[in-house]
């Protein structure tokens, strides 16, 4: 890192005088006391020694002056000497030398810098020896190299330096040249040099291709006489066309392939009106060839709903069989678990299902009202060992019930040696084994309570008089029923329920169909629920039958149908509601006869000549108008690449800038950093933008007060050294008390402690309690400080 070191000032502004100072191992170089005692003075010197200029020097006249500006005695020569150290190594010392005696137009302020000279030494020199000695002329690209800055004239004030007087010089600039200022730290020089280059290269093939078309416009018009009909009677081209082909009123801008064209379209017009018969044909055929081999799924839909005159028809229809069909399938779903529940069990019965019963058989149910009150009341108010021997018995008669159907029981039929369901011993005979199991219910009926018997009456009168019969009702109406509720709606809707658009396709077709081929319904599906088991081989059949009704020429035409119909449109010719031609075959002789003529005529050496002169004209703007296109595509690449770059370098200053501005403006209310926005679309310009809030439109310098503007810029050359540190490790702050608030400055000198305790600070002041405080708060953090008191050091110098 590179600091300052030592520093000679002789006859520089108002101090006449020589005076040294010596910055060596200082991490504060403090320079206080009243104005006017050279503060600023020291940073110009500096500033100039860097940059051979003093950027707060304005132009303000032109006159001539009887000294110099910088000179504090125009009757001697002005010296400086600036050491630059590395550690405590002199790397390099600066000289400033104006010459004595400079006054008239060489005085003049706009001129100062013409009379400074700028040297360069390896080793410190003494005041004498260095007014004495050959001085080296300072190498400005040396410099820039040492302190890795190629930039430093433009940018030491942007840096290094925050001047009193300008200390918002950086943020008064537009927004765009904030940008140019730090471009160059992009890296992005040598693109956007090439990005230029095609721009200037792209603005010169513009200018070609404007100087172009005049060219050529002259050169058409000189074709447009030569394609002209010549003829000695006036009005010729009327005379020799039929008028009755509005393109052929006006030829003369008509190439010879255009006329070619024009008269093989007419040759088309012709065949069609002398074989007007056949090209009905060919029309019918054109037409009958696109329905079988283009219009299949039309043909398929005139399959499956061609019976269906229109769309809502066919919707209302199928709406209705699937709402009818679904309430039916319900229906039977509901009758098969109840014909479930009552196989496996026929003698039971509980609430849930009486309440089943009563949704689907309210008639019946109602007959049974008091029985199911009764039922109901019993079954919650039975003993335990009551219901438990209601369901032994109620199990007995269904297994009973079972068994009977297992073994194919017949009251007619005796059964020896049967074996007992209940118990599994064996019985002598079928009537031992009822018999046996009528003792053994009437052993558990025994066993029952008043209610339990009373509830057993109700359950069996309930299952004889309601269930069973409902039972039988539902039986019959499955078997009834049976084909309907296993039909395929799914497979219906599938095929018939299509869209609108494709019905209406499909009536097309329809009346296409019927009043070109005939009756095609043989083909169709006859009922709206049908639905055929192979559609493929019936729209086979269908095409088949239209394909027998193809027309039979006589003889081989001249043109396809589509051919026919591209020369009538060409020739913008139509027929009219009579299917008549508005032009004849004299009309078509008249034409013949021009199109013939012109084309002999263009055929002719000087039409080709001209001819193919516009042609190469005009085939060379078209390559100069594909290279330009090509090139600001280039360029809009490199630009659009070059933008997203520096973009992204953008947010690199952009975090820095906003930690430091929120620990430098801690006084703000929103409590917050400065944001920096750059462009975020393609087609924006470069530009730089401090934003006191994220969703601001507006720039910081215009919304924000002095003292918080001054921070920001602090903030900036901070973030900046930061995230492009140059070898120069020195930052020179003019008095900044007079623009930032204590609170600020309080932050400001706690973050420069723990953030750039590697930085030299260079800082003025006017009061002596800042200077005080700065001092302090270094000492304290173990860093370096030196205060200068300028008053007392112009005393010395003068003493």
């Amino acid at each position: 890192m590179i600091k300052l070191g030592r520093m000679l000032i002789d006859n520089f502004k108002s101090f006449k005088e020589p005076v040294e100072f010596d910055f060596t191992g200082n991490d504060l170089v403090l320079f206080d006391g009243p104005n006017g005692f050279g503060k600023t003075t020291i940073f110009d010197a500096i500033e100039l020694c860097f940059t051979g200029k003093i950027s707060r020097v304005k132009h303000t006249d032109s006159k001539n002056k009887e000294d110099h500006i910088l000179k504090g005695d125009n009757s001697k020569s002005t010296t400086i000497q600036l050491e630059l150290l590395d550690d405590t190594s002199t790397l390099l010392v600066i000289g400033i030398h104006i010459p004595a005696n400079i006054s008239g137009e060489a005085g003049r302020v706009a001129k100062y810098q013409n009379a400074i000279e700028r040297f360069e030494a390896e080793m410190w020199q003494n005041e004498s020896v260095f007014r004495e000695l050959s001085k080296k002329k300072l190498d400005e690209g040396k410099l820039n190299n040492l302190l890795e800055n190629e930039k430093l004239e433009k940018t030491f004030t942007l840096f290094n330096y925050i001047q009193q007087e300008e200390t918002c010089h950086f943020l008064k600039l537009d927004e765009s040249k904030r940008h140019q200022e730090i471009s160059y730290l992009f890296g992005t020089i040598e693109e956007k040099n090439k990005a230029d280059k095609l721009d200037v290269l792209s603005a010169k093939l513009k200018k070609t291709i404007d100087d172009y078309t005049p060219l050529i416009k002259k050169e058409e018009g000189e074709l447009v006489q030569l394609s002209k009909p010549t003829t000695e009677a006036e009005d010729s081209e009327s005379i020799l066309s039929s008028g009755k082909i509005a393109l052929f009123s006006d030829l003369s801008s008509s190439t010879l392939e255009q006329l070619e064209a024009y008269k093989n379209s007419l040759e088309g017009v012709e065949w069609l009106i002398k074989n007007n018969s056949a090209y009905e044909k060919l029309k019918f055929n054109y037409f009958l060839n696109k329905m079988t081999t283009e219009r299949t799924e039309q043909l398929e839909n005139y399959l499956k709903v061609g019976l269906v005159e229109n769309y809502e028809e066919l919707t209302k229809k199928l709406n209705k069989h699937s709402l009818i069909w679904r309430k039916a399938k319900k229906k039977a779903d509901v009758y098969s678990k109840l014909i479930r529940l009552f196989d496996d069990k026929p003698n039971s019965l509980s609430e849930d299902i009486l309440d089943i019963y009563k949704e689907n058989f309210s008639s019946s149910y109602d007959v049974f009202t008091t029985d199911i009150a009764t039922f109901l009341s019993l079954s919650k108010s039975n003993s335990s060992l009551g219901s438990l021997l209601i369901k032994i018995d109620d199990s007995r008669k269904n297994l009973l019930s079972h068994y009977k159907e297992h073994i194919g029981y017949d009251e007619a039929k005796e059964y020896q040696d049967i074996p007992c369901p209940l118990c599994g011993d064996m019985k002598p005979t079928g009537q031992a084994l009822l018999d046996e199991y009528e003792e053994q219910s009437k052993f558990f009926s025994d066993q029952l309570g008043d209610n339990d018997k009373l509830l057993k009456i109700i359950t069996e009168k309930l299952i004889t008089g309601l269930i069973v019969p409902s039972i039988t009702k539902m039986r019959n109406y499955l078997s009834k029923y049976k084909n309907y509720l296993n039909f395929d709606l799914n497979r219906v809707n599938k095929h018939k329920n299509i869209e609108k658009s494709d019905f209406e396709s499909m009536t097309k077709i329809r009346t296409w169909l019927e009043s070109n081929i005939g009756d095609c319904t043989r083909f169709i599906d006859n009922k709206l629920l049908v639905v055929n088991q192979n559609y493929d081989e019936t729209q086979e059949q269908l095409i088949t039958f239209i394909n027998s009704h193809k027309k039979q020429l006589s003889n081989e035409p001249l043109k396809e149908y589509l051919q026919l119909k591209q020369d009538l449109k060409t020739l913008g010719l139509e027929f009219d509601e009579n299917e008549k031609l508005s032009i004849d075959l004299n009309d078509i002789d008249r034409d013949f006869s021009l199109l013939t003529r012109l084309i002999l005529q263009q055929s002719s050496s000087s039409y080709k000549a001209k001819s193919l002169k516009v042609s190469q004209l005009k085939a060379k703007l078209e390559k100069l108008k594909l290279k330009r296109k090509e090139i600001t595509a280039i360029s809009k690449v490199y630009r659009d690449e070059i933008k997203a770059y520096e973009k992204g370098v953008a947010k690199h200053i952009a975090i820095p800038l906003f930690v430091y501005s929120s620990k430098i403006l801690q006084s703000r209310p929103e409590g917050s950093g400065i944001f920096l926005i750059t462009p975020t679309k393609g087609n924006e310009k470069g530009f730089m933008k401090f934003s006191a809030t994220p969703n601001d439109s507006h720039d910081a310098w215009n919304t924000m007060s002095s003292g918080q503007l001054a921070g920001v810029v602090i903030s900036f050359m901070l973030a900046m050294n930061k995230v492009y540190p140059s070898k120069l490790s020195t930052l020179m702050i003019d008095d900044p008390v007079q623009t930032m608030d204590e609170v600020n400055m309080a932050s400001f000198v706690q973050m420069m402690r723990y953030e750039f305790p590697e930085l030299q600070i260079l800082l003025s002041t006017h009061e002596s309690k800042v200077a005080n405080y700065f001092h302090y708060k270094y000492s304290q953090a173990g860093l370096k400080s030196f205060p200068i008191n300028m008053k007392n050091k112009r005393l010395e110098s003068i003493n």
